[in-house]
């Protein structure tokens, strides 16, 4: 049996999606010909770099412009002419894919993004493929340029999700809430004791962990500049910047100057084991991110999301009692000491977030599909 996984890389989260999926179909189906592929790989390089970093930088210098973006995309998602010209210009930028696709000729494609889902749903729709085609949605809304016809099934992360497709056309026996697929090793945890001395840091204050995602986007200076006039430790931050090295090296450069210690991260491959040491994660509400948070029943002091999906997903984990808001970097110190102090508030945090975790998605998600394509009994 051949599985193609899809993403795009306009921000980390897809690709982990996707990654999650084939680890969990190689423990499934240990005989299947599994691959995971960047759609955008098939694009022009011009039109790559374009929607990859353009992305990218839109979220960083004009949030606010992708905000906007976003909400107009998703109400008018659906106009014959908007729809026409995004069948069109996938078509044309993405020829060697769909050459690509004949030759793997797979049994079963999953997509973790819309546009791979937009063309393979196209070409369902000409006859052109007769494959099944399923679709995980990596945030806790869906917007509306996931939702196509001739999709064999979606998986969603709430039952808000789930409604909310059903109600836009989808049958209801082909939405599954299944959570977001994340790497089955969250699945796993240690004992807080056991994490730190895995990572061998002390047990004398609580670990606060430092989140910025894959690419290294978020306020994480400000937040660290916010604890220079705390003369007395009151935690002990874990800073990770992801691959972006110019965000590690400034970080470095305020740790040295605080009375709070600090250790500053790149990429890392262990951030499981970080979160199982963690007392508090503070992070962006990317919904890879925030998934893999819940599944280790951890609080959280979410920052800076981004007008769209991830204001979304704010305020999913705020209504749910899973997290705390920080509004301005700046008392991020003050905000953390606050929390850290009401251990009563942390607890139940966790408690709420471990009832709304579903650690295990990417298996059940595995588990289903291969079921629905005759594979599973």
């Amino acid at each position: 049996m051949k599985i193609l996984l899809l993403h795009a890389s306009a921000g980390a989260g897809h690709k982990r999606a996707a990654e999650a999926l084939a680890k969990a179909f190689a423990q499934l189906s240990p005989e299947s010909q599994i691959r995971v592929c960047d759609i955008l790989d098939f694009t022009p390089p011009l039109f790559r770099q374009t929607y990859a970093h353009g992305y990218l930088d839109l979220v960083r210098k004009a949030p606010e412009l992708w905000g906007y973006l976003y909400s107009q995309s998703d109400r008018k998602a659906e106009e014959p002419w908007r729809k026409k010209v995004r069948a069109l210009f996938n078509k044309l930028n993405a020829a060697s894919f769909f050459k690509y696709y004949r030759d793997f000729n797979p049994d079963i494609a999953v997509c973790t993004h819309f546009m791979p889902l937009q063309m393979l749903t196209e070409r369902r729709r000409r006859g052109k493929s007769a494959a099944p085609v399923f679709c995980a949605v990596t945030d806790f809304a869906v917007h509306a340029l996931w939702i196509l016809k001739h999709v064999d099934a979606y998986y969603v992360a709430s039952e808000e999700a789930r409604r909310q497709l059903i109600r836009k056309g989808q049958p209801a026996d082909r939405v599954t809430v299944s959570g977001i697929p994340v790497d089955p090793v969250f699945a796993e945890s240690l004992p807080r004791l056991k994490a730190l001395q895995t990572l061998g840091l002390e047990d004398s204050l609580p670990v606060v962990l430092l989140l910025t995602g894959g690419f290294g986007v978020g306020p994480a200076l400000e937040l660290l500049r916010s604890f220079e006039s705390e003369q007395h430790p009151f935690c002990r931050l874990v800073v990770v910047a992801g691959a972006n090295a110019k965000l590690k090296a400034a970080a470095e450069s305020i740790a040295h100057k605080l009375r709070t210690p600090v250790q500053v991260l790149g990429f890392v491959n262990h951030i499981h084991t970080l979160m199982d040491a963690a007392d508090l994660i503070v992070t962006k509400p990317g919904g890879l991110t925030t998934s893999e948070v819940l599944a280790k029943g951890k609080p959280m002091l979410v920052i800076d999301p981004i007008p769209g999906q991830e204001q979304r997903n704010c305020e999913v984990v705020l209504e749910a009692g899973m997290a705390a808001r920080l509004f301005d970097a700046e008392d991020a110190c003050f905000k953390i000491k606050t929390l850290l102090q009401d251990r009563e508030r942390l607890d139940q945090m966790s408690r709420n977030a471990a009832r709304f975790a579903r650690a295990r998605a990417a298996h059940d998600i595995a588990a289903d599909i291969l079921r629905r394509s005759g594979h599973l009994p």
